[in-house]
Order: structure tokens, then sequence, then C-alpha cells
């Protein structure tokens, strides 16, 4: 199926903890491992990633493809307009040299944020109409760049952004080949244009050059990427809250976070011994735990 193969560097003790040598994790061993083979699941879907526009098919046309090699000479152009697809998420812990930052948390954004930047239909229209080059001169419309270049994770949704802006009357449009994991794959740090480190959703949250993990954590309130920093904020707790999702949870939302986390502290999994199990009832009709009884 033209699938690649990626392999990042892991330490001996990462090594032993994908093969399921080790019991320290609290969720049995192996669980700590970014990419288990026993986790992989196979789904067909209508759309990897949601556009919310039917009509944008990467299969009848696609921006053009720019290798890691080449891409630096690309975006180091002045008439190169370089655009991250990713959500703020993403962009807040690492993008390119002059990346625009479109500030989205949702890929549907996108069509919407290049409308409102570009206006890319009015210029088409005003191209159009205006016949003479004095008539185009005096335009005072809306002007779409000679020249994009997208990037995104590895690749899959500068697809679709590539073909929506070439169905909006964009006339040169390239994406990264692979994605930013395939340029820091093969760029060296010393030659990279690359700034900070790049979000990935596996257990590693972020990747640097050469795709060594990262500095950054997850918040498991609201599933981005904290800092150190972050977490000496106040309004950090684990498992509950960070800076960027604390003033948008009611305490509704943060007590049942840390009713969870204690239940992780308490049993190693969310819900208990029983993990989504309905709990045995004993005899006085009182519910007691199937695992906690096979225990005692």
């Amino acid at each position: 199926m033209g699938l690649r193969q990626v392999e990042s560097p892991v330490s001996p003790e990462e090594e032993a903890i994908h093969h399921g040598h080790t019991s320290s994790s609290p969720l049995a061993a192996g669980e700590d491992a970014p990419f288990r083979w026993d986790h992989v699941r196979v789904k067909l879907k209508k759309e990897i990633v949601s556009l919310g526009m039917p009509s944008v098919s990467p299969i009848e046309k696609v921006g053009k493809y720019i290798s890691p090699k080449d891409w630096n000479a690309l975006i180091s152009d002045p008439d190169t307009v370089v655009i991250d697809v990713r959500n703020d998420y993403e962009t807040r812990i690492g993008k390119f040299k002059g990346a625009v930052d479109p500030t989205t948390s949702a890929f549907r954004e996108f069509p919407s944020w290049v409308d409102d930047q570009y206006q890319p239909d009015k210029a088409q229209n005003e191209i159009e109409c205006d016949n003479s080059a004095a008539n185009m001169s005096q335009t005072e419309g809306p002007k779409l760049p000679p020249r994009v270049a997208m990037y995104c994770t590895g690749g899959i949704r500068c697809e679709k952004a590539s073909s929506l802006l070439l169905s909006k009357g964009f006339k040169e449009v390239y994406h990264l080949e692979g994605g930013i994991l395939k340029y820091l794959e093969d760029i060296p740090k010393a030659k990279s244009l690359w700034e900070g480190e790049c979000f990935v959703f596996d257990k590693r949250v972020s990747v640097d050059h050469g795709l060594v993990q990262g500095t950054f954590k997850l918040c498991y309130g609201c599933k981005q990427p904290v800092s150190d920093a972050d977490m000496e904020a106040p309004e950090w707790e684990y498992g509950v809250s960070c800076p960027y999702c604390y003033s948008s949870k009611s305490e509704e939302e943060k007590e049942r976070a840390r009713a969870r986390q204690r239940q992780f502290e308490n049993w190693g999994v969310i819900g208990g011994p029983d993990k989504g199990r309905r709990p045995a009832r004993t005899v006085d009709g009182n519910e007691k735990s199937k695992a906690a009884n096979s225990n005692v």
C-alpha cells in the first residue's frame, strides 16, 4: 500500500517496555510504549482528517510535493507564503521559521481562515472581470499570493488543504512530502529551518531532530502539550488542568477529572479493578468488585 516505515531512536529501557519485558508501568507491561502491535486497529472511514467539505478531493487535484532536501530553498524565497496547516496547540510548540499560523483549533476551521485571509473567490472574480492591464493595475481587491508552501505533521492534512487552495484559484501550491516528521528525520539540525519541537499523537508527545523524543508532556485534562514551565503554573494540576484549559473547565469537570485521577492512583487503571465491567452484587444487594473478591 506504499506505507513508509519510520524508526525512532529509543533507549534499551524503552525498547524493553515496547516488547513487554517490564512491569514498571502500573497499567501492566508494555503499556508505556508509544505504539504496540497489539493495539493497532484498522478502520474504514470516509475522511481521515475532517475538513467538512466533501467537494474537496485530493484524488482529483492536489498540490506539488516538495522533498525535505528542497524545502529550505522554497520557503526561503520571499515570494513564497508558508502556511502551517496544523492547529494552535501544535504550532505553539514549534513551526518553520517565518510560517503563517492560522491559529485554528480544528482542521474544519481552515477553509474559513483561507476565505477571511485571502478572499480567494473575490480575487479570482476581479481578475476575470478586468480585461485590460490598466484596469488590473487599478484593482484594489485582495491578491492571491504567487506561491504557497504548506506543511503539517505527516503530510495528510496538506493533501486536502492543498486541494482546497487549488479549487479556490491559487496557482502554485506546494506541500512538504512526508511532513515535518520526514523533514526532521532527513535534515540535520545545523541545516534546519525548523524551530522548536513537533507535536505527535502518541505517548512521546513531541519529537525533535532525528525524531528523538522531545521535552513536552501531556495535560490529561485537555490533551495539549505542556512544558516544564507550564507545570510550574498555579493552573497546573496533574490529570486535571493546565494553563491552556483551566479557565475553560467548570469546577464540576475538574472534580470529575480528580475522581478519575484518584481511580488511576488507587487501582492503576481508570474505572477501578472492574475495568468497566459491572460490579458483582453480594447477597445483601450491595455492589462489590469481582476483582477485589478474587484477590481475597
